[in-house]
């Protein structure tokens, strides 16, 4: 496996660890049951995508990482919900900028076309998450 590729990948799975695990904490926090039911699902696709990609990794011959990203400790450093829900949500911009920038040098058919399928569900839980925090 391509040592970038290897990097790239358990980077991303690092930072869907730390997404699941803003998450997991921030579910408590919500006040409506639409927003804790939207989060829960949030988690879990966090918890997939994570899933999926050290499964990848382990397909193509390298080694997944089981680390957490440092995003964690970023939005626990923010004050109130809405604006730990609007880091979140630019984190997971971050992930969807960083698979665009991937793509187009991705050979390998099912990675790629997981990939393509990660970023849209991280565009539809920012689309969604946005409209439901909007005052």
């Amino acid at each position: 496996m391509d040592s970038n590729l290897e990097s790239f990948l358990n980077l991303l799975a690092e930072a869907e660890r730390a997404g699941g695990r803003v998450l997991h904490e921030l579910i408590d926090q919500a006040a409506s049951l639409d927003l804790k039911e939207l989060l829960r699902k949030v988690e879990h696709d966090e918890g997939y995508y994570a899933g999926q990609l050290a499964a990848h990794v382990r397909r193509l011959g390298g080694t997944p990482s089981n680390q957490t990203g440092d995003f964690v400790e970023k939005v626990r450093a923010v004050t109130g919900l809405v604006p730990k829900l609007q880091l979140l949500n630019r984190g997971q911009g971050w992930v969807v900028r960083k698979i665009d920038e991937m793509l187009p040098s991705i050979t390998d058919p099912p990675l790629g076309a997981f990939l393509r399928v990660m970023a849209e569900g991280h565009r539809v839980n920012i689309s969604t998450l946005d409209a439901t925090i909007k005052p």
